[in-house]
Formats: C-alpha cells, structure tokens, sequence
C-alpha cells in the first residue's frame, strides 16, 4: 500500500477560462477525478480566499476562473457547490464582487454564502484549542474543498491550504484567536486544530500568480504559473513552498502540522504528479513577523527580545486614506491603533504584532518597518 501522499501539479500560464479549466481538471484526473472528493446528489462547499475587496490582478484573493473550474468539475461530479467565506474585515458582499467571484457565481448561478452565523465544532483531544465557532455552512458540508491563494504572510510565513481554512471562522470573531494566540509557534498550533477540526476533503491552490513580499494583502504579484492540488493540505503547501524556493519547514505552521501528523511535509513522503515544479527565482519571503524570542530564553525574556527585535507596522501617510479598516480590525484589547486628529495613530504598548492591520489595510498604507533593536544592530554592523 502506497503511504506518500499525493500531490498533483499543473502549468498554467494564465488565467484564461479555459486553460485554466484544463489545468484544474489534468490535477484532478490525476488525482483520480472530482468524484473521488465530492458526494454526489450533495451540497458542496468551495472554500476560496477572499480577504479583503481587491481586483483579481492584485493577487490577493483565489482567482474566480480557479472557483469556476472548481465549481464546473463538481458539478460534473454530481455535486452541488455553493461558495463561502469570511474576509477579515470587510463585508462577504465587497469581497465577492471586487474579485470577481460574484458575478462568475452569478453567470454560473452558483449561491454564494455569507458566513455571518455560528456553530461550534470540537477539536480532536491533545491540541491547543478544544473547540471553534465556524460558520454553520462549514460545520454542516457535506465536504468542503478548499480554494486557497498561494501568499506571503507577515505572520505565518505563508498562507495557502491549512491557513485558508480559518476563513471559516466568522468575521472578527477570528481576532479572538490574534489576542490569545498572538506568537506565530502557537497561532500555527491553532491552525492546525482547525484543521483537524474541519478537515477539506480536497485543496486545489491558485499559484497561478502567487504573492511575495509582504503578504498576504500588501505584498506583490508573482507569476509561479501553477495550479497544485491533492487531499493532504501539508503536502499541497509544501510542494508550493518548494516551487517557491521555500524550505517548508521553516514554517511553522507546515512543521507542527507534520509533527502532529495533518499531513506530509518531507520531499521523500510526497509523491508528484504532472509537472515538477522548480524553484522559482526572486520569490521574496517575508521579512521573520511575530514569533517569540529565541527558545532558549525564558518566556518573559524572550517577550521583551520579541518587542525589541520584531517587524513593526507603520503607517505611510501619503498612501492612508483614513478608511478606519485598520482600527476596526485591531484585535488588541485596548486597541492599539486609533484616528486622532485626522491621522492614523499606533500605540507601539498596546501592539501585539499579529499584523492584521497591515493584511487588512486596502490602500498598503500600513508597512512593516524592522524594530528598534534591529535598526540598531543593523547600524552597529554598517548594514
């Protein structure tokens, strides 16, 4: 019996409908088609990223040809596919119809899902989180297949597969989890609870145009030109870590993952399929985000090193617009940004580095700028 999972890859050079279509379904077949994930004469539910109201070109939402060619197949399988999520901050609404993912829903008349309501689901025992509120189209699916974008992220190191799933949490009920999980070594541990908690049957990745550098909402468009699918989410994103010249276990997240065995993160555990992607070229990683301080330090220790040492968002007042998003989303309690005196205002006290002013912010006013201790270190250095 074969124990490698599974990973299929496949050029895609654009996002015209109908390659895309032929990529998405050349993953699938060698995976052994959409029926082996959907349950026929059932509902379905597509699980795109939609973080935030931008344009397909920006790269920061999965783009609507992968979601048609998703949608397509299963219905072809005998499914029935409804799409949901829930951006950050911004309405379901303003998302949908900024990607482009509306009216490809409306011209496939597909129903879109808001997920503005709540269930709770448990987590398998020996995690850090024993139970989740999701929205109740997630908890009841009969599957789910998850559509992630392949990004940076500030906080995460990447966001894909297992991270696209904490979309499925309800709007700023995921701030909860910034204040309680505010290093990046237990925020991964959460998104691998959900994970176990909520599992997709099925991970198809828009690497298509990828995002590097600051991600996952201010970073920049790169061409990696792949669609990558399979059922084991680990191995998924491993394989696009790969493509992107990342080593996969230097995320957090990926690692703890494969410890706690959601998937396989080893080359020699993954079997591809389809195309073998090499590393790209001038993919840029982000910047180390949270985290704690170095392990061997005590925690109160390591905190003041973190404080000291990490990335801290600043605001770039010829870009901010003073839309508010920044402060409606900070986590933190008391808040650590506020709008006084028509400018926008950050409590360097109160941050607890998870960043989410930075994803969240439309206008990519809020840039992460090294802490003090760094800029002097790098000073000291002359570099």
């Amino acid at each position: 019996m074969n124990s490698m999972s599974v990973v299929a890859v496949a050029r895609c050079a654009s996002y015209d409908a109908g390659e895309v279509r032929a990529a998405v379904g050349r993953a699938l077949d060698l995976l052994g088609g959409m029926g082996r994930f959907v349950v026929p004469g059932a509902g379905l539910l597509l699980k795109p990223n939609m973080l935030a109201p931008q344009p397909p070109e920006k790269a920061v939402t999965t783009h609507p040809a992968i979601v048609a060619a998703a949608a397509s197949l299963a219905r072809e399988a005998g499914a029935s596919p409804r799409i949901g999520d829930s951006p950050g901050f911004h309405s379901f609404a303003k998302a949908a119809a900024a990607s482009g993912i509306a009216a490809m829903a409306a011209a496939g008349r597909i129903p879109l899902v808001p997920f503005d309501d709540g269930e709770e689901i448990r987590t398998p025992p020996g995690g850090l989180v024993s139970s989740f509120v999701v929205s109740r189209a997630a908890a009841r699916a009969p599957a789910i297949v998850s559509l992630p974008k392949f990004k940076t992220h500030n906080l995460t190191g990447i966001t894909a597969s297992v991270k696209n799933l904490f979309g499925c949490i309800p709007g700023l009920r995921k701030a909860e989890f910034h204040c309680r999980f505010p290093d990046a070594d237990r925020f991964a541990a959460m998104l691998v609870d959900l994970a176990f908690a909520l599992p997709a049957r099925l991970h198809i990745l828009d690497a298509v145009v990828a995002m590097d550098g600051d991600g996952p909402g201010a970073g920049d468009p790169f061409p990696l030109g792949l669609v990558i699918a399979g059922g084991d989410p680990v191995a998924v994103d491993s394989t696009a870590c790969r493509a992107a010249g990342i080593d996969p276990l230097s995320i957090p997240m990926l690692r703890i993952a494969a410890e706690r065995g959601l998937g396989t993160a080893r080359a020699d555990g993954i079997e591809i399929r389809g195309d073998t992607p090499a590393a790209a070229p001038g993919f840029r990683a982000p910047a180390a985000g949270g985290g704690k301080g170095p392990a061997i330090l005590p925690d109160p220790v390591a905190r003041a090193v973190k404080g000291w040492f990490a990335r801290r968002p600043r605001v770039d007042r010829g870009l901010c617009t003073l839309c508010g998003a920044c402060a409606g989303v900070c986590p933190a309690r008391p808040k650590a940004i506020s709008i006084r005196g028509g400018r926008v205002a950050i409590d360097d006290r109160r941050c607890i580095l998870c960043y989410c002013c930075s994803e969240i912010c439309p206008s990519r006013a809020i840039r992460l700028r090294r802490g003090r201790g760094a800029g002097l270190l790098a000073r000291a250095l002359g570099i």
